[in-house]
Order: C-alpha cells, then structure tokens, then sequence
C-alpha cells in the first residue's frame, strides 16, 4: 500500500516529465509569439505605405503669352450740331478745293494790308457781288466802314483775318447750296463748345457776347462763305 504522505509531497516521474513537456511547450510557444508579435502588449506595426510621385514633363520652349486682338476705336466727331448730327471741322488749307483756298488767300492778303482799296479789288474780281448785309447797303467799302468801330473799315478787316485762320466747316455738301464757312462754330451749339474751341471763339468774340449767343442757341457774329468754286458769297452777320 502506498504511504499517503509521499503521494501528495513527491509526484510520480510521469507527472514530472508531463509537466516538464508542457512547460517546454509554452516557452516554444511563447517565443514563437515574441518574435510575431513583438514585445508583450505592443501591436505590430503597419508596412509602409508607398507615396505616389507625379512626373511634370517641362516644355523647353517658353509659352507665348497670350495677344488680344487689337480693339478699334472709332474717331471721335470734333463737334455736334444741334440735332446731334457730326461737324465736320478743319483748319487752314488742308481740305480745301483749289478755288476755294485760293480766294480765302487773296481775303487773307487784302485784310493784312489794311487798304480796303485791296479788298474792293477782290469784289470786283468775283463773279457776282458779296453779300454784306441782307439790307440794301449802296457802297459796299463804304457800308463797312460804318460798321467799323474804328470809322476806317480796319476793325472789320481785323474781323476777316481772325475768321479766315480760323476752323472752317462745309455746309450742305453735295447740294447746290454747297458752301465753305468761317468759322465753324455757326454749326455748333455755343453751349457745347471744347475749352481749345472757347479759346479760338474768344478771338472774335467777347465773353458777353458768347454768353448772349448760347442764349440765342447759335453763332450769331461775322461769318464768311465761300462757293466750291472759289466765288465769294459773303461777309456778313450770322442769320
């Protein structure tokens, strides 16, 4: 019979060898989770992940910057009449037809030499007489000299030349009442006048009398015309 006291203090050889076994087991199986998982409570790390990369093909050749099309302007008018339609305005010569440039210099050069003797001589050569007044007159020196401030006929002669180097415009092109007009404000409203325009307007005319003729709505003082061609019609006050 087996003592009592040695079985529970000294365990069979079979229990020891069982216990040895499964203690091998354990260390196996814990070595095998160490070198999978990692140290004990650590979580395994994740692989890394892969950047993507974008290739950027550069153009050798600079781009050409972009050209807008040109944008075109239209000229502006240089004035306006009354009704809204284009002035057309010019200075001197340019623009003229041959007869008419050619009698505005011969009314050019009689006015500087101050002989109204030279400007009766210009009368005589036109193809009709010069309207002066729409009243009848008898002697047209004579009827400017009246008029004159100065008695002599040289104020008006003064008149002429500042009007004659002046803007000039055509009225009623393609008509038979064509004509060439000093000075071109008697198509524009005095009211619409440029600042250069007041500067050549205040050569006739005073300030006063600019401010009454944009009451009256027009041009009101000396005006000249002249035919296309070249047959001086007038020089007189504006209608």
């Amino acid at each position: 019979m087996a003592d009592p006291e040695r079985s529970l203090d000294c365990p069979s050889t079979s229990m020891v060898t069982r216990r040895a076994r499964w203690l091998a087991r354990g260390a196996m199986i814990a070595a095998v989770l160490a070198s999978t998982v990692g140290p004990l409570g650590a979580a395994p790390s994740d692989p890394p992940k892969k950047v993507g990369t974008e290739r950027i093909v550069v153009d050798p050749k600079p781009m050409a910057p972009a050209i807008a099309p040109p944008t075109t302007t239209a000229p502006t008018s240089p004035g306006k009449s009354a009704a809204g339609a284009p002035v057309e305005i010019h200075k001197g010569e340019e623009g003229l037809p041959p007869g008419v440039a050619k009698m505005r210099k011969r009314l050019l050069d009689a006015a500087y030499s101050g002989d109204m003797a030279r400007l009766k001589m210009v009368m005589q050569s036109n193809e009709m007489p010069p309207v002066f007044s729409i009243n009848e007159i008898g002697d047209p020196i004579e009827y400017l000299k009246s008029q004159s401030g100065d008695g002599a006929g040289l104020e008006l002669l003064a008149i002429l030349t500042d009007l004659l180097e002046g803007s000039w415009t055509r009225i009623k092109p393609g008509t038979p009442q064509e004509m060439y007009v000093w000075p071109a404000f008697v198509a524009v409203p005095p009211d619409s006048l440029t600042p250069d325009q007041l500067v050549e307007i205040y050569k006739i005319v005073t300030s006063s009398d600019l401010e009454e003729m944009k009451v009256a709505g027009k041009y009101t003082f000396y005006t000249v015309g002249i035919g296309p061609d070249g047959t001086w019609h007038w020089f007189k006050l504006a209608d």
